[in-house]
């Protein structure tokens, strides 16, 4: 139950700042762009916290993520003419979050 609870905040959260980022970079595409990258570095959190707490190994966590990026692929269209990447692995969400966190002004 607490594993659910953080992995629905983490989620929330992501989301949130993936919006609020979105709204630096302008309207329109820039929101459908940070929506996504939100979606994807709440996944990456909520299965992050899971994996620290010692309840998923590394299999896991990609297998949750390949599933958890297949419902927001399936949910959502990047934007049109816009480069986007979508989050594979473990090693992508360490890549993704790393650079949230440069661009939200450094480690906090």
């Amino acid at each position: 139950m607490k594993t659910a609870i953080i992995a629905i905040l983490c989620l929330l959260i992501g989301g949130a700042i993936g919006g609020f980022l979105a709204l630096g970079v302008g309207a329109g595409v820039g929101a459908g762009a940070g929506i996504l990258v939100g979606s994807q570095a709440g996944a990456c959190l909520a299965v992050e916290s899971a994996k620290d707490q010692g309840l998923l190994t590394a299999k896991q966590v990609d297998q949750i993520l390949g599933a958890a990026i297949g419902k927001i692929k399936g949910e959502s269209k990047p934007p049109p003419d816009t480069p986007f990447q979508w989050v594979q692995n473990e090693a992508d969400c360490a890549e993704m979050v790393a650079k949230l966190k440069q661009g939200a002004g450094g480690d906090q």
